[in-house]
């Protein structure tokens, strides 16, 4: 789907703000609400946008150690397998498969290190084809996002302006 200036405005709107009203992202877009409703309800079906989502602060949940864990894998053919397992431990928020020394990298969230260390122990290195692993601990995370920025089309100026005085 290619995407105009009215979708990427669409688009960064809701990313600046999920619950912008849709009366609200049309005056930004300079259509009407309508329109936004149909375009928005087209990059829904298109997959570009895959859904609307509650932001929690893991910290406040008591969930004080984010953790960036390097595993290998046994056998190519297990990773499907292993990600499946992984995907079951409601503390793991990310997997990647990845090239380099390990095949996956995944971040999780653990209340404390105890915590961390009975996920890695009881739970991460018993999924199938766990080998190895490294773990990671972060000290801050100044800046995680959602997805990709989507940035607003840039806004024509009216005739008169951009130009200087003397630009006749």
């Amino acid at each position: 789907m290619n995407l105009d200036a009215t979708d990427t405005c669409i688009l960064s709107s809701l990313q600046e703000n999920g619950r912008m009203p849709l009366s609200e992202i049309a005056r930004r877009a300079g259509v009407a609400p309508a329109t936004v409703h149909e375009r928005l309800a087209k990059l829904r079906k298109s997959g570009i946008v895959q859904g609307f989502y509650v932001r929690l602060d893991p910290r406040l949940l008591g969930y004080t150690v984010t953790a960036l864990i390097h595993l290998r894998t046994g056998l190519a053919a297990e990773v499907g397998k292993t990600v499946e397992g992984l995907s079951a431990i409601p503390e793991v928020e990310e997997v990647h498969v990845v090239t380099g020394e390990y095949d996956l990298v995944i971040k999780v969230r653990a209340r404390d290190t105890e915590h961390l260390q009975q996920l890695l122990v009881g739970r991460i290195h018993k999924v199938t084809g766990i080998a190895r692993s490294a773990t990671e601990v972060c000290m801050t995370s100044p800046l995680e996002r959602l997805g990709p920025f989507v940035s607003p089309p840039a806004l024509p100026l009216p005739a008169d302006q951009g130009r200087g005085r003397d630009a006749w």
